[in-house]
């Protein structure tokens, strides 16, 4: 079995069919220079040759998050891949089956349900939701397990098994060894957002450190509670022919903000995590072997162990890795706008009524299901009321109207201005979200204008609540890499760039 790493989530996965002959898959596709969901950056930067990384059989979207489903990417390479791939998705898209079809139409689509195998011409493929009992914007996410009956790969994406449990474990663990008998790969992605976030938000240079030092004691205890034995009798780890390789964390600022910000944004590394975990595992007497996968990195495994490692084939990394090697003693701090993403007077009455709908048929239920704190504790604790409040206008001039629940109006309501919000927002950037011109992460170059939390806006990011925004935003988005536009012509705007 063969991993080739193209940088992120993004990776080439080559299998014997059994037949003998070949399978591969590219899986996560986001091969942009800029991510339209975090309004970032992608490193490495790379460049493909076809040509040379080709043949694809199949393409794998695990989830609808824009560095996964990235409509600019998909478009390049629906022109690029010859012979058409099949496109292979999670049942949790289904909904965007009309997008795909519209867009990429030489290539089949298949969907995997839950539990369901499917065959591939020699392949075994099948899918399956995380056992994470609360809610998280990555619902949607699939786990792939492939298989030819003798090694399987399963992929885990974002959906971040909670391998701390024994139930889980034990799942997992005989999932694998009935997939992979003589040898199974556990490939997993660790974005490290929380580790960046914390590194762009300290205030200043003792704050960094003392995040920095935290962030570390926390990937020290995940590393103990993903590896550590557990309880489990049929852990993935316990048994000799078990790889597991870590990819991703390739989200930063556009590369054309200037340096030194990659020093700061990157304190976590996955050469770390991978070092962590390999020592717990190490010390418990696991014969797992884990090793970070770097972009641009091939590994082959065999007879159970990375048996070669190589440069990929086709791809050109733009980026070293040197380059965004942390370095603590940087003394930059971000100082991002408290503004909407896109300043200028809309009409205020029609986004007034928009939004008090959405917090209506959105925002209460999701309250009220979501129990994160129950909605009788969040009143109880804000002296009765839950407040939201919104600027309408841009930062140059505007005006606020709250909305608020209580226990004498158990629906939103407008109420008079007087009173503490626990969230503020400005009304355009809701609007972009309805429009699926935003979503959860688009605030990233933006400081909210206000409130000690902001839950609606990561209820709008919920995929099964708001499949319909998704939607909108998939197909802008599709209809943008059509008319020749590219992520950037997104992206740049939003940090005050030209994107010529």
């Amino acid at each position: 079995m063969k991993i080739q790493a193209l940088g992120h989530s993004c990776f080439i996965a080559e299998m014997d069919r059994h037949s003998g002959q070949s399978f591969r898959i590219l899986a996560d596709p986001w091969l942009d220079d800029h991510v339209i969901g975090d309004v970032g950056g992608r490193f490495p930067r790379v460049r493909t040759d076809w040509s040379e990384l080709g043949p694809i059989d199949a393409v794998w979207v695990s989830h609808a998050h824009t560095d996964h489903l990235c409509p600019y990417s998909l478009i390049k390479l629906h022109e690029d891949l010859t012979p058409a791939p099949q496109l292979l998705l999670p049942i949790s898209l289904a909904y965007l089956k009309d997008i795909f079809e519209e867009y990429l139409p030489s290539w089949p689509i298949t969907f995997i349900a839950q539990e369901e195998p499917i065959d591939l011409g020699g392949i075994e493929a099948q899918a399956f939701f995380n056992l994470a009992p609360q809610a998280s914007n990555e619902d949607d996410c699939m786990i792939l397990l492939l298989s030819n009956g003798r090694e399987a790969l399963l992929s885990e994406a974002d959906a971040l098994l909670p391998n701390e449990d024994p139930e889980v474990r034990n799942l997992v663990g005989m999932l694998l060894g009935e997939a992979g008998p003589e040898q199974r790969v556990f490939l997993t992605t660790r974005n490290e957002l929380e580790a960046t976030m914390a590194s762009i938000d300290a205030e200043d240079l003792d704050e960094r450190r003392e995040s920095t030092l935290e962030q570390r004691a926390q990937l020290a205890e995940h590393a103990e509670s993903q590896i550590a034995a557990n309880g489990s009798e049929y852990c993935a780890w316990a048994n000799p022919g078990t790889v597991r390789l870590i990819i991703g964390q390739g989200i930063g600022l556009p590369h054309e903000i200037p340096d030194p910000w990659n020093k700061v944004l990157f304190p976590i590394s996955l050469a770390d995590r991978a070092r962590l975990e390999q020592e717990v595992a190490t010390r418990e007497g696991l014969p797992v072997q884990i090793s970070a996968v770097q972009p641009g990195e091939s590994i082959t495994v065999s007879d159970g162990k990375i048996s070669d490692r190589s440069s990929v084939t086709g791809l050109e990394v733009l980026d070293s890795e040197a380059s965004r090697t942390f370095d603590e003693n940087i003394d930059l701090i971000a100082d991002f706008p408290v503004a909407p993403l896109r300043e200028g007077r809309r009409d205020g009455e029609k986004q007034h009524e928009a939004i008090l709908s959405q917090l209506q048929k959105r925002y209460l239920p999701y309250l009220i299901g979501q129990r994160q704190p129950a909605v009788e504790h969040r009143l109880s604790a804000g002296l009765g009321e839950s407040r939201v409040r919104i600027r309408y206008g841009d930062s140059s001039e505007w005006t606020t109207r709250d909305y608020a629940i209580d226990f004498a109006h158990l629906e939103v309501r407008e109420v008079s201005g007087d009173g503490t919000p626990d969230e503020e927002y400005w009304a355009n950037d809701l609007d972009d979200y309805f429009l699926g011109h935003a979503d959860d992460f688009t605030t990233f170059c933006r400081t909210f204008p206000g409130g000690v939390h902001h839950q609606f806006w990561d209820c709008l990011g919920m995929p099964f609540l708001n499949n319909d925004l998704v939607a909108k935003k998939i197909r802008h988005h599709f209809e943008q890499a059509q008319a020749g536009k590219s992520a950037a012509d997104f992206v740049l705007p939003l940090w005050g760039i030209s994107s010529d």
